[in-house]
């Protein structure tokens, strides 16, 4: 398969989205030290995001994952009285779509400029296990130091939609590890879990590891509890929030990420292994760190939780913002 890459541009910003999965493949920015460095996690050549090799990885660098983003427990959910088994390709759960989900399809292009890019795909009734045909459209456009991209989705049948992307930042461009990078998260709670699967509880950060209400360095969090693979709970208004922001101070580069989601996924590499990264680099755990705004996970088992039931007739509708001060 030839690679599909589309490059946005604008003064301040230079994103690469791949065709492949819609995955945000480069983001280079120049910090405030003159320097241009592409702050994602990569791989060094387009083709190989389809391949074999690096599917096993499990890595999801970039990709937009869907039609459920995160974990499903046992890969099962009830809707309207009828059980529907879901592809199971995580231990005994079903995690961002399945065995073959959206980062592994071939997006089509619908809009194309300098600065904003909009690709589309089509998922038929019951492609892995899912109900309905699902069509979505993601929009990416660069403005100022921000890059917005909006997803939109609209079924025939009722489902539970949960999209997001997946990208892996390193503000050192990079090099080494994040752990000297500094977290601030815009809340103290986040989802109780067991084996990574929400028990419904939603509990206080305060006092503990996983308090980001202030600005920390995450060598803490590694180093007492192997780090984060959590999902941060955030109020569900509906506006565009501030929920994030990620600096590193040798590069004096920051990261802000801004949703109108109800949750953050923060994953800090803990298990990353990929070969073939941009410059050759091979990516060992915590060479990155993901900031994935999202609904909870399991939500179709929750009914307490905000509900990511699309309906007929409906439209999906959210926002994410990676944005940059420096």
């Amino acid at each position: 398969m030839e690679p599909i890459v589309y490059v946005l541009k604008n003064e301040f910003l230079e994103v690469h989205v791949g065709a492949w999965g819609a995955t945000l493949q480069r983001m280079l920015v120049t910090g405030k030290d003159g320097r241009r460095r592409d702050v994602l996690l990569g791989l060094e050549h387009p083709e190989d995001y389809a391949g074999v090799e690096y599917a096993a990885t499990g890595a999801y660098l970039g990709a937009l994952v869907g039609r459920y983003a995160n974990r499903i427990a046992d890969g099962r959910f009830t809707l309207e009285g009828r059980e529907y088994q879901l592809a199971v390709n995580n231990g005994r759960n079903h995690l961002h779509g399945g065995v073959r989900g959206f980062d592994k399809q071939l997006w089509s292009k619908t809009y194309f400029a300098d600065n904003a890019l909009v690709l589309r795909y089509v998922s038929p009734d019951g492609e892995e296990g899912y109900p309905g045909t699902l069509e979505v459209q993601v929009g990416f456009v660069l403005s100022g130091k921000e890059l917005k991209i909006t997803y939109q989705a609209w079924v025939d049948k009722p489902c539970p939609v949960n999209l997001t992307h997946h990208p892996y930042f390193n503000l050192c461009g990079g090099v080494g590890n994040v752990k000297s990078h500094v977290l601030r998260l815009y809340t103290d709670k986040y989802l109780q879990t067991e084996d990574l699967i929400p028990d419904g509880m939603v509990v206080s950060a305060i006092g503990g590891v996983c308090n980001f209400s202030n600005p920390v360095a995450l060598q803490a969090v590694i180093e007492e509890r192997g780090g984060l693979d959590d999902c941060f709970v955030f109020g569900s208004g509906g506006d565009v929030k501030r929920m994030a922001e990620l600096s590193e101070p040798l590069s004096g580069m920051t990261l802000y990420v801004a949703s109108d989601y109800p949750g953050l996924q923060v994953y800090t590499g803990k298990y990353l292994d990929v070969p073939g990264g941009i410059g050759g680099v091979h990516y060992g755990a915590y060479a990155g760190i993901a900031l994935e705004a999202q609904y909870f996970p399991d939500s179709p088992n929750h009914p307490e939780f905000p509900s990511t039931l699309l309906m007929p007739g409906e439209e999906y509708c959210k926002t994410i913002v990676y944005g940059f001060e420096s």
